[in-house]
């Protein structure tokens, strides 16, 4: 067994305990092993089963985070593509001092960045899984959709054993693709979600659907490239940008959960519309994204905050 080692380090602020919190709290995060200290997930780097593990120190003005990587054989390519993923997945580059300004814009915005420094996007482990993830979660409680999400990667994932513990691997586009609509319904999937789940699968396998370029394309063109797939709608397709793929202004502003914080933090009412929190969202361009995610663990805090209460 091969161990790969290194250490990494991010534009600061950062908080890496706040990443954990939001992992640990996050209904989408269901292949991750999250404790207060370590991430540990498996996947899948060049076609090897590798087991990615993630710890930090340090405070969040000088944080460091020590990656180590775990396989059969971990060759240069795999460890270069490993150290790539971990800095895209939790936003390591990118610089937050821009972000932060937007507290001249928006003092409640400015509040939530400082009770939460060091904190950015943390996004879903790869674009097709964002996509997935979101399709499932499309008009159902987040519980349901996690146990969907559950019974899809038991239909057609895999599950690797590192040390005695047993990690599941997301399916791949390839393995989703071929399968018969019949066994999506088999795990409470809808018909038009089955439907939708083979139909973008075969598009991301036989690269029809290139989700990484997505990153590169005009935010209208990108999101009317997911919308033509049927049962791929504006909600499904910011989710994929924003949480899959880390464009920094995406946001799903139909978000049921999105709307409830903003309409109530910001006095529209119980619940803001759509266009509501589009128009609010303007003054926190082009930022959007983050923004949005930190509303989103603020929602997280309160919703465990009621449970611990309890």
């Amino acid at each position: 067994m091969d161990i790969f080692e290194t250490d990494l380090a991010p534009a600061r602020p950062y908080n890496f305990g706040l990443a954990l919190a939001h992992l640990r709290s996050s209904t989408a995060a269901i292949l991750e092993r999250v404790n207060q200290e370590r991430y540990s997930r498996a996947l899948t780097f060049s076609g090897s089963d590798v087991l990615v593990q993630i710890t930090s120190t340090g405070s969040i003005e000088h944080t460091t985070l020590h990656l180590q990587l775990t396989g059969e054989k971990i060759s240069k390519e795999i460890a270069e593509k490993a150290v790539s993923w971990v800095k895209r997945t939790f936003t390591l580059d990118t610089d937050p001092l821009s972000f932060h300004k937007l507290y001249a814009h928006d003092p409640i915005l400015g509040r939530l960045i400082q009770n939460y420094r060091g904190l950015r996007p943390v996004l879903v482990a790869d674009p097709y899984e964002a996509l997935i993830w979101a399709i499932i979660g499309q008009q159902v409680h987040v519980r349901f959709a996690r146990k969907l999400k559950l019974a899809f990667v038991e239909l057609c994932g895999r599950k690797i054993a590192y040390d005695g513990t047993e990690y599941g691997v997301f399916p791949q586009p390839g393995d989703a693709a071929i399968l018969k609509e019949e066994s999506l319904r088999g795990i409470q999937m809808s018909h038009q979600k089955a439907r939708t789940i083979i139909t973008v699968s075969e598009a991301v396998a036989g690269g029809d659907l290139n989700l990484p370029e997505l990153r590169n394309v005009d935010y209208s063109l990108a999101c009317k490239t997911l919308m033509q797939y049927k049962g791929v709608g504006r909600w499904t397709a910011e989710s994929v940008l924003m949480r899959g793929l880390g464009v920094p202004d995406a946001i799903p502003a139909a978000d049921v959960g999105l709307q409830s914080i903003i309409g109530r933090t910001y006095g529209i009412g119980k619940k803001a519309t759509e266009e509501q929190v589009r128009q609010l969202a303007e003054r926190w361009a082009p930022w959007r994204g983050w923004a949005a995610f930190l509303w989103w663990f603020q929602l997280q805090a309160e919703e465990l905050a009621k449970v611990n209460s309890k």
